[in-house]
């Protein structure tokens, strides 16, 4: 295991800083925990080892969404990929099904503990983030699946205005990050009582009628 000099093991050195930073920003909040705190909790011997390896903790955030968007990612262009061999146009609550399932199924993919959706809930006010789905400007742009989601969701409600349209968007994806981290919360420590597919169902119901809510103007 690497001390930090960046020559042995440093590949498995970043993994582990970056699974112990997960669950310490998903436990604490970002502003709680410093890098010198994940590297001592890391058991790195060099407790600057974390700044060495990211550089700063928006560094580290972005390293952290990296490695866990990948099959997120990689699950969302499959219903993608789905929707658009389907005999039909997609429809609202399909769409907010790339949002939402992909994120689900990262809580109840294994048996173990997870901390990404609540690490998620707790650094989509960070600065870094200019969107509850995504990194912003700092970071690289939205996947594929959600600007294909963006694209129709803007199709399918035309009469939005524009400024409108994005706020609602935001609220689904805030709405989102939430109420799944708190079912990933009750799952690892009471056990949840709904179901995966109860929970997403809900949910999926609940962003549908936010987005379609007629616009009430003055």
């Amino acid at each position: 295991m690497s001390d930090g000099s960046g020559t042995v093991g440093t590949r498995d050195t970043r993994a582990k800083l970056i699974d112990v930073a997960e669950r310490l920003f998903a436990e604490f909040g970002v502003e709680s925990v410093s890098l010198r705190t994940v590297g001592i909790e890391a058991g790195q011997r060099n407790n600057s080892a974390a700044q060495y390896h990211f550089g700063s903790k928006d560094g580290l955030i972005a390293a952290i969404i990296e490695a866990r968007s990948a099959d997120v990612d990689a699950r969302r262009a499959e219903l993608v990929d789905a929707l658009r061999a389907g005999p039909a146009a997609p429809t609202v609550p399909q769409l907010i099904d790339l949002l939402i399932l992909p994120l689900a199924e990262t809580i109840t993919a294994s048996s173990e503990r997870t901390w990404y959706l609540r690490f998620l809930a707790n650094v989509m006010d960070h600065p870094m983030l200019d969107a509850p789905w995504g990194p912003g400007p700092a970071g690289p742009p939205d996947p594929p699946g959600l600007r294909y989601m963006r694209r129709e969701l803007r199709r399918l409600l035309p009469d939005l205005p524009d400024a409108e349209f994005e706020r609602r968007l935001r609220w689904q994806g805030m709405t989102a990050f939430r109420l799944l981290a708190d079912f990933e919360r009750q799952r690892a420590t009471t056990g949840a009582a709904a179901s995966a597919d109860q929970v997403v169902a809900d949910l999926n119901a609940m962003l549908a009628a936010l987005l379609r809510a007629p616009y009430l103007t003055a």
